[in-house]
């Protein structure tokens, strides 16, 4: 699309909710919840609803997708569809409905609070942390979600825990825009398992965007287990800061499989020597954009980083990864890798692939690799001449090209619901492309 072709959006639709609506959001008149509301505000008016004039969505133009005035959701009374889209059902479960809470079933070892009712007697380890990633002009859909936060939830984690965040997103009859958060604190030698999913009714569009703050302490361990498939008119966008302190170690399957739009804007921090991050990402789509942008900041020595993102790109898809790697002055013996690949299936499909490397330090181990094609032609041949159809011969090599991302998480119950989801995914693909 050319730059005459552009469309333009009202300006100030985010700045123009917080002026109307700042006095009565959740907290409002907490002194130190308005100053970061205030600070974020401002960094999101920095950059506004980015087109690609701004560099990091240069292949993601969120504003030219929305097609007029979203309406605030603060409230949903309707009816919210629990599903156990990871098998079977966890122990301990948060149910959010446009990012609104609606149910919390926990047991011991999490404490768990609703964003959308603090007040003056909220405790101090929320206050000390949100707001305090995920909210910078770097990130400025992650700056909206917090100036204009109706809701979401605060998860402190003790000991060994899963938890599964089931985001529902029912259909509504307007367009609508949901600001949410999610704080997870992980305490000193504490783990989690946290399972987060995403789904959503077909109608009018909505934007969901949600904020996430990941706070790993010393010896914190957090394995996240990430299924968005959202509605195929929804926009979809996540944006994600966490920070990992000594030992600390980051462990994340995503999997992006809905929505017209869908971005995942993630900015890690290895703070601490000795921090670990990995990062697999899966995006299986027909139409549309996937999007996940990354940056892995080595704050620190010592510090190890590993990302891979696997896509299968059929239709008009476009599936877009974008990955930094930051090592700052002083960051030796910083050890990263990224690799990106992607299957294209269709003459129409796109992948666009921008690996990046800043490095401030001597003595580090950094790499990156790209790879995007179409299928192997000597392979379908060879499991052709055998007798396999040539559907289900496909099937078989989209499905090995995948396998390598989710090797060795969760377990067993989990990765077969996951790899149930991926399998219906390319089942719709295979059957528009034959």
């Amino acid at each position: 699309m050319s730059a005459l072709a552009l469309k333009t959006h009202p300006p100030g639709m985010f700045e123009l909710d917080f002026a109307r609506h700042a006095a009565s959001l959740p907290g409002a008149g907490l002194a130190w919840l308005d100053a970061r509301r205030r600070v974020a505000i401002a960094a999101f008016g920095k950059t506004g609803l980015p087109t690609r004039r701004v560099e990091a969505w240069k292949y993601t133009d969120l504003a030219n997708a929305l097609e007029g005035d979203l309406e605030p959701v603060s409230h949903f009374g309707g009816a919210v569809d629990i599903a156990n889209v990871f098998g079977s059902k966890p122990v301990d479960e948060v149910v959010l409905a446009h990012g609104l809470v609606r149910h919390i079933e926990v047991s011991g070892g999490l404490e768990v609070a609703d964003l959308g009712l603090l007040d003056e007697k909220s405790p101090a380890w929320i206050r000390d942390n949100l707001g305090m990633l995920a909210a910078s002009a770097d990130q400025p859909l992650g700056a909206a979600s917090l100036a204009l936060m109706r809701g979401g939830v605060a998860v402190r984690v003790q000991g060994a825990q899963t938890l599964h965040l089931q985001f529902s997103n029912p259909a509504l009859g307007h367009g609508a825009v949901s600001n949410s958060r999610v704080l997870i604190v992980v305490e000193q030698g504490a783990s989690l398992r946290l399972l987060e999913s995403h789904s959503g009714e077909p109608g009018r569009q909505r934007l969901a965007n949600l904020g996430v703050e990941l706070v790993l302490n010393a010896n914190a361990k957090l394995e996240h287990i990430r299924l968005q498939s959202d509605d195929a008119n929804a926009l979809h966008v996540t944006t994600i800061g966490a920070s990992l302190a000594r030992d600390a170690e980051y462990r994340a399957l995503f999997a992006a499989m809905g929505a017209r739009l869908s971005r995942v804007d993630m900015n890690l921090k290895l703070a601490s020597e000795g921090a670990r991050a990995t990062l697999h990402n899966i995006a299986v789509l027909n139409g549309g954009i996937a999007d996940i942008t990354t940056v892995m900041d080595h704050a620190a020595p010592h510090t190890t980083s590993r990302q891979l993102f696997k896509s299968v790109v059929g239709g008009d898809g476009r599936a877009v990864t974008q990955g930094r790697v930051a090592v700052r002055k002083g960051a030796v013996k910083s050890d990263s890798h990224q690799l990106f690949k992607a299957l294209l299936l269709s003459p129409r499909a796109e992948a666009d692939a921008k690996p990046e490397l800043e490095i401030f330090a001597d003595d580090v181990v950094c790499g990156h690799g790209t790879a995007i094609g179409a299928l192997d032609a000597d392979a379908l041949f060879y499991l052709r001449a055998r007798g396999i159809p040539e559907r289900e011969a496909k099937g078989l090599l989209i499905r090995a090209f995948l396998a390598e991302t989710m090797e060795g998480f969760a377990d067993e119950a989990v990765q077969d619901a996951l790899a149930a989801r991926i399998d219906e995914s390319l089942a719709s693909l295979e059957q528009s492309e034959s």
